[in-house]
């Protein structure tokens, strides 16, 4: 699959309206990078307001110019006169390294149409692979009216029936049903449909993403929620869903995510800092299979009272706490930020673990460890290589798995 590289833009659609509005300017950006764009005073104004998350917007010296410095997402989004496309600063087939993409090699994407379609495409790929092994059906409770007796009787609706008619000839029960309605076939129908909406999606891909879909007919179109994700990532019956689920998480957050005022504009956001967390995760995870008892567990809670802590990642070793890891999809400065040592060390006395680890995105891996004082715990200050081939970057998520293993022990320095 290839696309066109970037070019000028003047219309876009809103699909929720139907109506088809100018968009003055095309504003080409890369994420974290400054540029100096020039903006009317209303778009200033909703990027402060709405779109803070998104991107930092700081005046300049120059009348109406603004610098605008794209924060960790890459795709684009809507103001209301201008679009923002924001590119990784990651070479693209790295970037679709990171998002667990295999179908599509490509050097050169839009972000305000190619990704999404090049993700649409990969989910597509993947939801026919699910179908392939099997769909896997659920029980679940199910409100109807019966001239049988059958399940749970509902007895305050039976009452209140039987008050209107003397004598009742239907049964209010609650029975188990086997049917496709469940979180990991729902989760999946909902992002179709969010993907089929979208007013960017390529017809060719469209076609291909409806003739994927058929499979998923049956399964009723419902809101989704961190619990539905958290339902179908435990059910054991369906782990063959778990890259569909993965980038159904993708693909659903990055719709929200673009939707700073509910525009509806059809904006696409992917969120780099938790796609790096994911892949290293999936990475880990890999490695330490083949580890006899080794775990990775990712995203786990931790609640201190009305708080809730979620480390990264948590390696364990015979069910005790050996390696905290948080991602941090930034540059690594000459030493790390305090309020990033503030977390890595709660996640230490949460967790238990006595090392613990910063890492980040680079283009060789490195390691450097030091103790805290006055504790046992060690700190590692860790880069995993992130552009180069699909290889050298496994390599070097290997790299660090192995110096997890040790415990970060080689060549710490000692802090007074």
């Amino acid at each position: 699959m290839v696309y066109r590289p970037f070019g000028a833009m003047t219309k876009c659609k809103h699909h929720e309206t139907g109506a088809t509005s100018l968009v003055n300017q095309l504003v080409q950006l890369v994420e974290r990078r400054t540029q100096l764009v020039r903006l009317p005073r209303g778009d200033v104004a909703f990027l402060n307001e709405h779109a803070r998350h998104l991107v930092e917007v700081v005046p300049s010296f120059r009348r109406g110019r603004y610098r605008i410095t794209p924060r960790g997402y890459v795709g684009w989004f809507d103001s209301p006169t201008r679009r923002f496309a924001i590119s990784p600063k990651i070479p693209w087939p790295n970037t679709q390294m990171l998002l667990g993409v295999r179908h599509a090699e490509v050097s050169e994407i839009e972000p305000d149409a190619g990704l999404l379609n090049v993700l649409a495409w990969e989910f597509a790929s993947q939801l026919r692979t699910v179908t392939r092994i099997g769909l896997v059906a659920g029980y679940h409770d199910h409100d109807t009216i019966s001239p049988f007796l059958r399940g749970k009787f509902r007895v305050a609706e039976q009452l209140r029936d039987a008050a209107a008619r003397a004598f009742p000839d239907r049964f209010h029960i609650t029975e188990s049903v086997l049917d496709l309605d469940t979180p990991w076939n729902r989760i999946p129908r909902v992002v179709a449909d969010e993907l089929l909406t979208n007013p960017k999606l390529g017809e060719h891909t469209r076609i291909e993403l409806q003739d994927a879909t058929l499979s998923l007919g049956s399964v009723p179109v419902a809101s989704i929620t961190d619990a539905e994700f958290a339902a179908a990532d435990a059910e054991p019956r369906a782990s063959h869903y778990r890259p569909l689920l993965e980038l159904c998480r993708t693909l659903h957050d990055g719709f929200a995510a673009a939707r700073p005022a509910d525009t509806g504009s059809g904006g696409f956001l992917v969120d780099m800092g938790r796609t790096f967390e994911r892949w290293l995760e999936r990475g880990l995870t890999a490695e330490f299979a083949r580890r006899q008892n080794w775990r990775v567990e990712a995203q786990r809670e931790f609640p201190i009272g009305p708080t809730v802590l979620q480390p990264d990642i948590v390696i364990r070793k015979r069910e005790e706490p050996r390696v905290v890891l948080d991602a941090k999809w930034k540059a690594p400065g000459a030493v790390p930020d305090a309020a990033d040592l503030h977390q890595i060390l709660a996640y230490a006395a949460i967790t238990g673990a006595k090392h613990v680890g910063l890492v980040y995105p680079s283009r060789r891996f490195a390691r450097r460890s030091f103790r805290v004082p006055g504790s046992d715990i060690t700190v590692s200050l860790l880069r995993v290589r992130v552009i180069g081939s699909v290889e050298e970057c496994r390599r070097s998520v290997g790299q660090l798995a192995r110096f997890v293993r040790r415990d970060g022990s080689e060549g710490v320095e000692n802090e007074r």
